[in-house]
Parts: C-alpha cells; structure tokens; sequence
C-alpha cells in the first residue's frame, strides 16, 4: 500500500510485518491540509489520530493571546492519540504550518486492528504507550526549563 512506507517509520508501527502494515494502511484515510488550517481544536470531541505524512504542525493549549506552544510535527509523527486511549476532549489544538498531507486513523478502524490479532494487539499498545511516554517526557522538560 501506498502509505505503508510513512507508517513503517513510525514509533507507533515499529515491529509491524508487512502483512501488519498493509492491515494499518489499509484503514488509513489521506488528508490534504492547506498552511494555517487547523486541524484540531482543544477542549472539541474527536475520534481519531493523525499521521503526519507531509508538511509541519504545531499544537498549543490555552486560548487568548498567549497560547502556549505544545512542539510542532514533521513526518512520521502522530498527534490526536489520546482522544482514542480515554475517549475525552481535544487536549490541544493542531493547526498547520505549511501545506501537508495527513493520515487519519479512526477509532473505530484502530479497534478493528486491536482486534485483529493479539500478536498485533500487544505490537501497537506497547508502542503506543512508548510514543506517549516520550512526548510525557519532552513536556516535562520544557516545563522545567520555564521552571
């Protein structure tokens, strides 16, 4: 498939065969995104992740005159995730810094793909909580560089 290739480079797909991979691929929708849209919007309700295949995005949270910068994505990074571990609202909004091309993965397909295999069940949980773990650890440092 033809966004196997994106995904296979992801933390979130790391140790996926191919076979694995063309089943992500497969449930994945292609998104045009044009610079200065957003893509999502803290505190709204969402049901699926996003794929950065093209292009750059910032997140932020806190709305007025001084959002505060979350970090911004590039190819091969994901953001939205939470919404499908505990169902809540957007923490944070998306918007694009350039023209981009996303992958979108809804819940509903991601829970197909849980349901899948457990082999594959176990891959995209564990890697999952390590794409979580890492992006806990680069807010808690830039929170204690504004410390």
């Amino acid at each position: 498939m033809e966004h196997a290739a994106v995904l296979k480079k992801m933390e979130l797909f790391r140790g996926l065969d191919s076979l694995e991979l063309v089943q992500v691929s497969k449930r994945v929708r292609h998104l045009k995104v044009r610079a200065g849209e957003t893509v999502v919007r803290e505190g709204e309700p969402g049901d699926s992740l996003f794929i950065v295949k093209a292009g750059r995005f910032r997140a932020s949270t806190g709305a007025g005159a001084f959002p505060l910068a979350l970090g911004t994505f590039e190819e091969a990074d994901l953001f939205g995730e939470l919404v499908l571990v505990d169902g809540g609202l957007r923490s944070a909004t998306v918007e694009a810094l350039s023209d981009g091309d996303l992958l979108e993965l809804r819940r509903k397909d991601f829970e197909e793909l849980l349901a899948h295999s457990t082999d594959l069940k176990v891959k995209l949980l564990q890697n999952l909580v390590k794409d979580l773990a890492g992006k806990l650890r680069r807010t808690n440092d830039q929170l204690a560089k504004l410390l």
